[in-house]
């Protein structure tokens, strides 16, 4: 009896025994699980830091090599800006001693039969300045060729005993410059472009001769003189041309003008 009561109170100890001890090994095993979540926890949490860590350092290493670069590309620019100053200085220098040389176009021959004209145009494109050149030189012929036309023809009138009034002078100006102007007989018989630099600037200077065939254009005006009654001259275009050739053709502005005057 007493045996079998030892063995039941063995029994009961066994039972109430096993809940505590179960319950002990599944809070273990949940403490463990917890713990092991925590570990991965920080682990990606330290990963993370390093990762933005590395990445800022990246950043301003980028950041270090941008600034350097700039810093070089501000210096490299400043350099060639004072090089090119430089340069233009010594240019400009270069340009402004005098220097003495044969202006161009200036030893062309022109034929007996023909008339020539002179002109020079400066501007920052080449072409420009040989369009220039070219109208200069169609002026300065028209004014010239004017002028001894105006000095023929008054001195017409002056052995006809006749004067040569102010509007008639203006008018024979007129209709020269008016008939070279619509001549297209010109030749360029010179041309030459040259460059200097003028505060800084490159520019360019085309000198130009250009010619034109005086029996031509003679001829044309002698015809519109003939059809105005206050201007005609008692001469032949041949008679006309000659007396051009012998006294007017190559007298100076100067003496020209008396002539006119008179």
């Amino acid at each position: 009896m007493k045996r079998t009561l030892l063995l039941l109170l063995a029994v009961v100890a066994i039972a109430v025994c096993n809940p505590v001890m179960g319950q002990s090994r599944k809070d273990k095993k949940e403490a463990k699980k917890q713990e092991w979540q925590t570990q991965q926890k920080n682990k990606a949490e330290e990963q993370q830091l390093l990762h933005e860590l590395k990445m800022d350092s990246l950043r301003n290493a980028q950041k270090v090599a941008n600034e350097k670069a700039a810093k070089a590309e501000a210096e490299r620019r400043q350099q060639e800006a004072e090089a090119k100053a430089k340069q233009r200085q010594a240019e400009e220098e270069a340009a402004a001693q005098e220097k003495d040389f044969d202006e161009p176009c200036s030893d062309y021959m022109s034929s007996a039969n023909v008339i020539y004209g002179r002109g020079t145009g400066e501007d920052f494109e080449q072409q420009m300045s040989v369009d220039m050149a070219r109208t200069s030189a169609i002026e300065e012929l028209a004014s010239q060729l004017a002028t001894k036309v105006q000095a023929l023809v008054s001195n017409y009138r002056k052995q006809e005993r006749k004067n040569t009034s102010r509007e008639s002078v203006r008018r024979i100006e007129g209709l020269t410059m008016t008939e070279v102007d619509q001549s297209t007989g010109f030749r360029i018989a010179c041309r030459k472009t040259t460059t200097y630099i003028d505060k800084g600037e490159k520019l360019f200077k085309t000198y130009m001769v250009i010619e034109l065939n005086e029996d031509v254009i003679l001829s044309s005006i002698y015809k519109k003189i003939q059809k105005d009654e206050d201007l005609k001259v008692n001469s032949d275009y041949q008679s006309f041309k000659k007396e051009f050739d012998d006294h007017f053709k190559n007298k100076s502005e100067d003496m020209l003008h008396e002539i006119i005057n008179e």
